[in-house]
């Protein structure tokens, strides 16, 4: 692994301890000093979660819950309440359970979201168990496949010194991982519909949306990824949506969806 690439992970480390301890000087940071990125969905949330505190949320496939993460500064600023869920159990044990473990109301959850209480296949890369690896986990092996063929990993794998096996079956694990239910998983919720969802399951956030049924819960901003659908998909997604009330906007790899009685809505001044 290269030196530049080991310092910056060990700094991203280093910083994960600080939330996870809830250091005062880190959620001083969070409160005073922090500033969104212009141009990013994080704009949105900054105004949002100010006037709405304490949002109450669903994330579903919430990864280690800080590297990119849209939703961990207002989280730990804004005390917002939750569920967050992430099938992968290294990434789980190792980070999600550990970030937010002094917040009661937080609940993390080691599971994938799917129709039934069980276990179902997932297929992740084998040849890292970093960030940018992890987030790639996929029920589609397929959507895996993609990405070796179209190198779009090769940033990524060149900065941790990393190289492809000859064997494209090599490259790919496929695990058992325990899945959780709509219903067990709203459950949590004891009857009321999140404020915020956020999805990013790398191509299935169309059917979890659908899954988790607009007709059953109502919540105010719905955030998900759809750069790995293709075009009927994105439209039909998107579609599902908008039928229910919302207004919709790209930003950059995501869709923001605002229900359409939310006021005040995002607009260009807010960076969008």
């Amino acid at each position: 692994m290269r030196l530049k690439y080991r310092l910056r992970k060990g700094y991203r480390k280093f910083l994960i301890n600080l939330s996870a301890s809830e250091n005062p000087l880190w959620l001083y940071y969070c409160r005073n000093i922090y500033k969104p990125k212009p141009g990013t969905i994080e704009v949105f949330l900054d105004k949002y979660s100010r006037e709405h505190k304490p949002v109450t949320f669903l994330q579903v496939g919430a990864n280690d819950g800080f590297i990119n993460d849209p939703l961990h500064m207002f989280i730990k600023r804004d005390n917002w309440r939750g569920v967050l869920v992430e099938p992968l159990p290294d990434v789980f044990n190792e980070y999600l359970s550990r970030l937010h473990r002094k917040r009661p109301e937080i609940t993390a959850i080691n599971a994938a979201l799917d129709r039934n209480d069980g276990t179902r296949p997932l297929y992740k890369l084998s040849i890292s168990r970093e960030r940018w690896a992890t987030g790639l986990s996929s029920f589609s092996r397929e959507v895996l496949v993609k990405k070796l063929r179209d190198g779009s990993m090769l940033r990524n794998m060149r900065r941790e010194g990393v190289t492809l096996p000859a064997n494209e079956d090599d490259c790919i694990i496929r695990d058992e991982v325990a899945t959780v239910s709509p219903a067990t998983l709203l459950s949590h919720f004891e009857g009321r519909s999140p404020d915020l969802l956020a999805i990013d399951t790398e191509g299935f956030d169309y059917e979890l949306l659908k899954m988790l049924d607009l007709d059953r819960i109502s919540p105010e901003v719905i955030i998900y990824e759809e750069v790995v659908f293709d075009e009927k998909t994105a439209r039909e997604c998107r579609e599902y949506i908008t039928s229910h009330g919302y207004s919709l906007q790209s930003i950059r790899r995501d869709v923001l969806a605002v229900k359409d009685s939310l006021s005040p809505k995002p607009g260009p001044g807010d960076g969008l």
